[in-house]
């Protein structure tokens, strides 16, 4: 897989964020090693997840994770995109607390330095900064 390329008007955040997510989606233990660093951080969500068939999981975290980064670049579209992840984590489904998301940012960015050999402290913060309001519009739901 090849990097996305940068969208117009999308900031240098973004594209640093984006690109590196591309790189970790290379590592066929992404996602999984992703679920690992969760449930480490948070281990009252392991139980959520006993009856999960994890394969689609990976792929529905994947299309989320996408959504987190193309929010900011996509305000018009994003929440009609993001609504169907907030709802379906939000107060009236899953129910899931806007304080577990700072653990599951940590986590994610856990997984992202263990994946992206080119992560940096910078690289962390772009990927912070772009899900930041993808992040608080999932909070806003809960």
């Amino acid at each position: 897989m090849t990097s996305t390329p940068p969208s117009p008007g999308l900031d240098g955040a973004h594209i640093v964020a984006r690109a590196s997510y591309d790189r970790c989606c290379q590592a066929p233990d992404f996602f999984l090693c992703f679920y690992r660093n969760f449930f480490v951080r948070r281990p009252d969500v392991e139980p959520m997840f006993a009856h999960t068939d994890f394969q689609k999981q990976h792929r529905l975290l994947r299309h989320a994770i996408g959504l987190l980064l193309a929010f900011p670049a996509t305000p018009s579209e994003g929440p009609l995109l993001l609504q169907r992840v907030a709802a379906r984590h939000g107060r009236d489904d899953l129910k899931i607390p806007a304080d577990m998301y700072a653990d599951w940012v940590d986590s994610l960015l856990t997984t992202v330095e263990e994946h992206d050999d080119e992560f940096s402290p910078a690289v962390g913060e772009a990927w912070r900064t772009t899900i930041a309001p993808g992040i608080a519009f999932m909070q806003g739901h809960a």
